[in-house]
């Protein structure tokens, strides 16, 4: 188990809205893999859309998950078209998606579920463009020179 405190990204829309992922942990690294891609860690959350605000600080997440999101993200800022999604393969508990629209603009939108038991879901959306792209595809693929690609370093 590997212990840091580092931002992954901060996805910033118009007027102080954002999503956000800070790296808390990094679970056995660089022994064990996720069956994401990568490996397996746990994030502090940050939404901040129109008057709502959410800071999780145990969110289950791998970066096999973040590097799909990138790629996918990399192809809408470099054609100004379609869309890229984050969500894990197994679970649930946060998805969203950018999907770009006209002149580099972009929406953000998503959903929350801190508890599955609990019908309680922020849904969210907040407008972007394709200025505040690059420096999240760029903090997401700075993980890979310290925790290798979708394979980990384990099997390097």
């Amino acid at each position: 188990m590997e212990c840091c405190t580092i931002n992954l990204f901060c996805l910033n829309g118009y007027n102080g809205e954002k999503i956000s992922f800070e790296l808390n942990e990094v679970i056995g690294f660089p022994n064990n893999t996720s069956i994401e891609g990568g490996y397996d860690i746990i994030c502090t959350l940050i939404i901040d859309s129109g008057c709502y605000h959410i800071e999780h600080d145990r969110l289950y997440s791998a970066t096999g998950a973040l590097y799909r999101f990138s790629k996918e993200l990399h192809t809408c800022y470099s054609n100004l078209f379609g869309s890229a999604e984050y969500h894990l393969l197994y679970e649930s508990d946060l998805t969203f998606k950018v999907e770009m629209t006209s002149g580099g603009h972009a929406i953000v939108t998503g959903a929350f579920q801190e508890r599955p038991d609990k019908h309680n879901i922020l849904q969210f959306e907040f407008d972007t463009d394709q200025s505040c792209l690059l420096s999240v595809i760029q903090d997401i693929e700075g993980l890979k020179l310290k925790y290798g690609d979708m394979e980990g370093l384990c099997n390097k």
